[in-house]
């Protein structure tokens, strides 16, 4: 007798034992260790070969609900209620990642038999109560259940999380982010969820292959001469794609206060995400510049990033003084400001913005926030003017 090695082989030793089996040797005797020979052989082969239905979580649960004496109502505690139970036990609903972690605590059934999918191992938890995820929803960061009411997948939130982030949960980033004070409140997982979609979102950008000279003065010569037309934003978006920067606009989610960032795409490239939290012409140019600053200057050469103060703070971070002054440089030097820094009339503004090249806007935000004064120029500013350009 030897090992069996294909279906011919199982089947003359299947027919051979049940020859031996009908004859029912004596124990003890030649015919007898040959019956025991042969199942061993025929079990090893069906072992090596044969593949048996897996059960399914269902399965799993309703035979460890038997074997321990347990009802239906015991799993509510690990489920949610009845009526979810019953559909878990049907197999009309999935376990969800919180399901089967409490299944696996308080009945000790191995993770592997509570997943159908193979070679899935089950994340670390997310606690989903530190994100705001009503809102990711509502803005789109779920494309699987675009459609779906937020009531429907209340239950899957923790695995749609992990589907966003994809091993990113915990995962830092370069990034310089412009925020607004009070940072005390700031929710640094929501900031982190608006970074990953930003680098999402890029990735999709058509741009050119980008090269750290490609920003040079000349390129910076025709950005702010962009800004003096009316689709300005739309074209320095594109402008800068060709030069290999993708341009996102990315609505701020709640408790993040960003107007902006400047991050490092891991594929190789610059990425400047943009809020539009404040829809005004000047805070667009200015947040814009913000951003090239940080990424002609500091992306590069500092791995770990910072987040910015606002504007209108005093910073004590060198790096962002620079990126400050980059902005304000780009479109009035310091000796044009000179020359239009008292300026108080609609006419003169923007008989000054004319000759500059620039958009009256940025000229009128500068003399507001020179002057801590918000309440003068508001009908130069550009209130309203940029989304409407994004179709936001």
């Amino acid at each position: 007798m030897k090992i069996l090695k294909n279906s011919k082989d199982h089947k003359d030793a299947l027919r051979d034992l049940e020859e031996l089996m009908i004859a029912d040797p004596a124990p003890g005797t030649d015919e007898d260790e040959k019956l025991q020979l042969l199942a061993f052989l025929i079990a090893d082969y069906e072992k090596r070969t044969v593949k048996l239905p897996q059960a399914s979580p269902a399965e799993v649960i309703r035979f460890v609900l038997e074997q321990r004496g347990l009802k239906q109502q015991d799993l509510i505690q690990y489920i949610g209620s009845k009526g979810r139970v019953s559909e878990i036990l049907s197999g009309k609903r999935e376990l969800t990642l919180k399901m089967i972690r409490a299944l696996h605590g308080g009945l000790d059934i191995p993770f592997k038999a509570l997943v159908q999918e193979q070679g899935f191992d089950v994340p670390d938890e997310i606690s989903v109560e530190d994100f705001p995820f009503n809102e990711m929803h509502k803005m789109g960061y779920f494309p699987e259940v675009l459609n779906e009411k937020l009531s429907a997948i209340k239950d899957r939130a923790e695995e749609l999380l992990h589907a966003f982030f994809r091993g990113r949960e915990n995962d830092p980033m370069m990034a310089f982010n412009r925020q607004g004070t009070g940072k005390s409140n700031i929710n640094e997982c929501a900031v982190h969820a608006w970074r990953c979609r930003v680098l999402d979102r890029a990735k999709k950008v058509k741009r050119g292959d980008y090269a750290r000279e490609n920003l040079n003065p000349a390129l910076y010569s025709q950005l702010t001469a962009l800004s003096a037309l009316d689709s300005g934003p739309l074209l320095v978006r594109d402008r800068l794609a060709a030069v290999g920067v993708a341009v996102v606009i990315e609505p701020h989610l709640e408790k993040t206060r960003l107007d902006g960032a400047a991050l490092w795409h891991p594929d190789g490239f610059p990425v400047i995400g943009l809020t539009l939290r404040y829809d005004r012409l000047d805070n667009f140019w200015f947040t814009l510049f913000h951003e090239i600053g940080h990424v002609a200057y500091h992306l590069e050469s500092n791995p770990k990033g910072f987040i910015d103060t606002d504007i209108d703070s005093l910073s004590e971070e060198a790096i962002e003084q620079e990126a400050n002054r980059f902005a304000l440089n780009q479109f009035i030097s310091p000796e044009n400001w000179e020359e239009v820094r008292h300026l108080s009339t609609a006419k003169e503004i923007r008989k000054a913005a004319k000759k500059l090249a620039i958009h009256p806007a940025i000229l009128a935000g500068r003399l507001r926030r020179e002057a801590q004064d918000y309440g003068r120029h508001r009908t130069l500013i550009g209130q309203g003017e940029v989304k409407r350009q994004f179709e936001l």
